[in-house]
């Protein structure tokens, strides 16, 4: 099963999202997003174009929320997964391990932070997508979580070429 985790997308429109981001989602069985969809428009585009599970943000409205839990669990075959937005750190992630541990599962998928992690705590794995739109002390990201078998595979995709504010084709060499 290939699942495309995301979070922090923050545009108003489906059609705002990176071109690779589309691409890589018609080429997964399913679609996580861990909060900050920004607009009811977004999470429907999700909703309407592939197997979707999600939770609401800190930067969701009352619609998103009313929609959405704040956190998530599902199965993916022998792997138990779980969806939340933050933890109560942005560079240390041992909350979100103990977090997995609470609610049961093997992998937790969050966002917020907008830069891409992932960190084993014992039999748990944590990851952060990045962001797609808006990355902070990163490029624009997702990842592709690969699961076969009661293993996982957690891989880094770059969705265009743009980091913390800088549109990296138009820098010049130095």
């Amino acid at each position: 099963m290939k699942i495309l985790a995301v979070a922090d997308t923050h545009v108003r429109t489906f059609d705002e999202l990176p071109e690779r981001l589309i691409k890589i989602m018609e080429n997964v069985d399913m679609v996580v997003h861990a909060g900050d969809y920004t607009s009811t428009d977004v999470l429907d585009g999700f909703i309407e174009s592939c197997t979707f599970k999600g939770v609401y943000g800190n930067a969701d409205d009352a619609q998103i929320k009313d929609r959405l839990k704040r956190e998530e669990k599902f199965r993916a075959e022998k792997i138990d997964v779980g969806i939340l937005h933050s933890g109560n750190y942005l560079n240390q992630f041992d909350d979100l391990g103990y977090k997995a541990k609470e609610i049961g599962v093997n992998l937790l998928i969050f966002g917020h932070i907008h830069r891409f992690v992932v960190e084993r705590f014992g039999d748990v794995v944590v990851v952060c997508p990045g962001s797609p739109t808006l990355p902070r002390l990163s490029a624009s990201s997702c990842a592709v979580i690969e699961i076969e078998d009661g293993s996982v595979k957690i891989n880094f995709e770059l969705v265009k070429e743009f980091a913390c504010g800088m549109d990296l084709k138009s820098m010049s060499r130095w």
